[in-house]
């Protein structure tokens, strides 16, 4: 028992110093390499920030998400379009479309986030990271070709007038969130999140509505919703859209989540 314990000590002192090591490779390069000062900084604050906004996993998840879009409205919908991005973390998804021509606006609620944000994409053009808390009325910043709502249902505790907001200001919707397993059209569970975690609610409060109850808000305010449970979303086990309902009440934990292009029925 005690050799197994100074084995497995001896182990993970080892894949430490090895860490270490390599990180110390990493940095000399960074700090070597012809950079401006931002770029290093930038470039830096990526790879030694723990929060999962920052992580792999994350990254990999956005392409899929991009992939998505695109296959739904192809490159050249997007240019000269105005685009608003709700919850946008690192403002990753609104650069990309801002690159391709439209004219962006990210909306973040977490000002270390937004500030990462503008010096990742301060050469990006036509592309405005505000911060804002998006439990708040946003509808003063005006109207969009396209809202993005990616990661950020689930984190907002008063759901339905969050979306009514949303349907006011657009004519596309594209969606995607955790929600609970319910075909109840009704059904939304408020759940308490950390507020000091900088990927959950702001105010400690979210909420796991069930897809039902989405799409019964979008058709309220006149929107068609088209769910999208494909398997080339899937991140993993991680972020899942495939997944087959039970009609059990299951909160999704970050896992069960659903994808939707909106559109609105009104003509014009």
């Amino acid at each position: 028992m005690i050799l197994s314990k100074v084995r497995a000590g001896w182990l993970r002192f080892q894949q430490m110093y090895r860490f270490s090591d390599r990180f110390e490779r990493f940095e000399l390069i960074v700090n070597t390499a012809h950079m401006s000062p931002i770029e290093r900084h930038v470039t830096m604050a990526m790879a030694t920030n723990r929060h999962a906004v920052y992580a792999i996993s994350y990254a990999h998840w956005r392409v899929k998400r991009i992939n998505k879009i695109l296959e739904l409205y192809g490159q050249d919908w997007f240019d000269g379009k105005r685009v608003l991005e709700l919850g946008s973390g690192l403002s990753d998804i609104g650069a990309f479309f801002a690159d391709l021509g439209a004219d962006v606006l990210c909306l973040e609620g977490r000002n270390e986030t937004a500030q990462m944000a503008r010096l990742k994409h301060r050469r990006v053009p036509n592309l405005k990271v505000e911060v804002f808390d998006l439990e708040q009325d946003f509808t003063n910043f005006g109207k969009f070709d396209m809202i993005i709502h990616f990661g950020l249902l689930y984190h907002i505790p008063q759901v339905e007038e969050h979306l009514a907001q949303c349907f006011s200001m657009t004519r596309e919707v594209v969606l995607e969130t955790v929600v609970c397993d319910s075909d109840d059209p009704m059904r939304i569970e408020l759940v308490p999140e950390e507020k000091d975690v900088i990927e959950e609610a702001m105010h400690g409060m979210g909420s796991r509505p069930s897809a039902a109850f989405v799409e019964r808000i979008a058709r309220e305010n006149k929107f068609e919703p088209t769910m999208i449970a494909t398997q080339d979303l899937n991140v993993g086990d991680q972020f899942v859209y495939d997944w087959k309902s039970k009609n059990d009440g299951d909160l999704g934990g970050w896992r069960n989540r659903r994808f939707w292009r909106m559109s609105s029925e009104a003509e014009g």
